[in-house]
């Protein structure tokens, strides 16, 4: 873009010389006869460089200087004098003015002046809108950090709010029965999970125990949990229902909502009877469960099925096993066997297993912290990288 300069001075023939010589070097100019009609032409349009005589009729060099600067704060200005006056220069330099120049001139000591006079222009210019672009930058940045902040403290409620909700899902008592003990521990590996246990006594002796893994541990997670709660709940109130059965009404009905937010779940669904002292079960999708007989035999609890989500009509196998007194379930999600330590070496279902096996003397809840202690002195401290649940029930 080509700087535009104007020349103000009240003699034409020096006005003719001062633009004659500026356009021989490629400058857009204009004149202007004394100081108002100056102030006209700024105001009509933009100009890179002003320079001005000093001494004029109608109004002085320093009284434009002042204006252009309260006015025009982009625009140059190059002070002219036929006097020889240092206090003069200095005043200028003072009030504004980028140089002074005495005449008579050179055109060659115009020339330069002229373009040092642009070009710390440009420098200015520069450098404010590399500032501007830097205040800019700043401004965008504080704006996101709020709104991220604002985000964090909305997410941190919604988290606070479902972890409330999951731990008042989680059971606070277990279930009253004749022959059965219970003991179970439950840690999200996040905020919140999606790891879930439940009881649910159907009278004559019958008592059906879940526990389910929902994919993730996330705000959503935790509220899946809460649906599944609630359909389970109105499933058993409907009525004496097989496992199986129980697992295919359930996966029909989630079955839309998990696909819409991209979850599954998996479940091991087991019945107690303490009259005849059978286990009842059905597995959807969920890692083997492990039972430790009396004699000190651990066995491997699997059912046919898919995991509950990924078609909306499943037919789940069920199966039946034997208890007696002094045997010991144990009902786990993949948190467990599944945690590392920090060489990257699964725990296993085998040191599980065998982790179980020891703690055949004791009651469920010193099983438990056995089973806890053995896992922890596995991981020597690294972090889980997903929700662990276990429930621990002895046969009495």
């Amino acid at each position: 873009m080509t700087d535009r300069i104007l020349v103000v001075d009240d003699e034409e023939a020096i006005r003719s010389l001062l633009v004659d010589a500026l356009s021989y070097e490629g400058y857009e100019c204009a004149e202007a006869d004394g100081v108002e009609n100056a102030l006209v032409r700024l105001n009509e349009q933009e100009y890179s460089l002003v320079i001005s005589d000093i001494i004029m009729s109608g109004g002085t060099g320093l009284e434009l200087l002042q204006r252009i600067r309260t006015g025009s704060p982009d625009t140059f200005v190059i002070m002219l004098s036929g006097v020889v006056d240092t206090e003069t220069a200095i005043h200028c330099i003072h009030l504004g003015a980028v140089d002074y120049l005495v005449k008579p001139f050179s055109n060659e000591r115009l020339s330069v002046t002229v373009r040092n006079a642009l070009k710390q222009r440009r420098l200015l210019l520069s450098h404010r809108a590399y500032e501007e672009g830097l205040k800019q930058k700043v401004r965008e940045q504080t704006e996101q950090i709020r709104e991220a902040l604002l985000e964090n403290a909305r997410v941190t409620k919604e988290m606070e709010i479902a972890r409330a909700i999951q731990e008042a899902l989680v059971p606070r008592h277990f279930p009253r029965c004749e022959r059965l003990e219970f003991a179970a521990t439950y840690r999200p590996a996040g905020f919140v999970g999606g790891d879930y246990y439940d009881f649910f006594l159907r009278g004559d002796g019958l008592l059906d125990a879940i526990i389910a893994d929902v994919s993730g541990h996330n705000v959503g997670s935790a509220l899946l949990v809460a649906e599944m709660r609630g359909a389970l709940r109105r499933l058993h109130a409907s009525g004496p229902i097989s496992c199986a059965g129980i697992l295919s009404l359930l996966n029909e009905a989630l079955h839309d909502d998990l696909t819409r937010v991209g979850l599954l779940v998996s479940m091991f669904y087991l019945r107690f009877d303490e009259r005849s002292l059978v286990l009842h079960y059905a597995n959807a999708g969920h890692n083997r469960q492990l039972l430790l007989h009396g004699n000190g035999v651990v066995e491997e609890l699997d059912a046919e099925g898919m995991i509950l989500g990924v078609v909306p009509q499943v037919d789940f196998e069920e199966k039946a096993v034997g208890i007696a007194p002094g045997d010991r379930l144990l009902l786990f999600t993949d948190g467990i066997s599944e945690a590392e330590n920090a060489e990257g070496e699964q725990f296993g279902a085998h040191r599980l297993a065998a982790a179980l096996q020891e703690s055949r003397i004791g009651d469920s809840q010193q099983a438990l912290a056995h089973l806890i202690a053995s896992l922890e002195e596995f991981i020597q401290g690294t972090a889980l990288r997903d929700d662990l649940a276990m429930v621990v029930t002895t046969v009495h």
